[in-house]
């Protein structure tokens, strides 16, 4: 189908990545259209021209209310819960995908320190998806350090399997309403920032991309 791809200028480097679209200025310079077939890539969240801190927090597991899922990934574990109060559509999408052994084995494709991880891409590269889209929720949750959230190209409704974790408030505060927060780390904290302090080219690819060993519900 169509989508429109949003190429973005964010100052030292072009944000043309295979993931989340990363706003460093105030308007989106080129907006094209691909035609059917194409590979789409994923708008990411815009980021902040800000300074960003970012806050290591030990976080303790605690039973928890809502579903929730292991991501088993090659520098160490964590576990999520996924608010399917708030974005249940999103939160079945992520459990289905992980039920399936859909993410087994994907790598991490996209990291900026102080920002976000993002992974969840059969392709690899930013641009794939499970074969099919889920409506957005979007909510009233904030997206902070560990936060749960979909990508999604133009189209708001256009989620599938991408998803990105948080690493800070300060880095990703002007995603609220933007993009659907759908769950949190509970456990673990300390493996997403191992993950976000790799060493990435300009579009945020590592030189040797972590992968989600296994995702299960668990």
């Amino acid at each position: 189908m169509d989508r429109t791809v949003i190429e973005i200028d964010r100052g030292l480097a072009r944000a043309d990545f295979k993931g989340i679209a990363i706003l460093s200025t105030p308007m989106a310079k080129t907006i094209s259209k691909t035609v059917a077939k194409a590979k789409v890539k994923t708008k990411t969240p815009v980021k902040s021209k800000t300074p960003m801190k970012v806050v290591a927090k030990t976080m303790t597991k605690t039973t928890s209310k809502f579903p929730t899922a292991r991501v088993e990934t090659s520098l160490g574990n964590f576990e999520v819960e996924l608010w399917k109060d708030v974005a249940p559509k999103h939160a079945a999408n992520f459990l289905k995908l992980a039920k399936s052994g859909f993410y087994n084995g994907l790598i991490f494709h996209r990291i900026l320190a102080g920002f976000v991880i993002q992974g969840g891409c059969p392709d690899g590269d930013g641009t794939g998806g499970p074969g099919w889209e889920v409506e957005a929720e979007f909510n009233n949750r904030r997206h902070e350090a560990g936060v749960l959230s979909m990508a999604r190209s133009a189209d708001p409704n256009s989620a599938g399997s991408q998803f990105f974790v948080c690493l800070s408030r300060d880095g990703c505060k002007h995603l609220d309403g933007q993009y659907t927060a759908f769950g949190k780390v509970t456990s673990g904290m300390d493996t997403v920032e191992k993950l976000g302090a790799l060493t990435c080219n300009r579009d945020g690819m590592p030189k040797n991309p972590p992968k989600m060993i296994k995702v299960s519900a668990t």
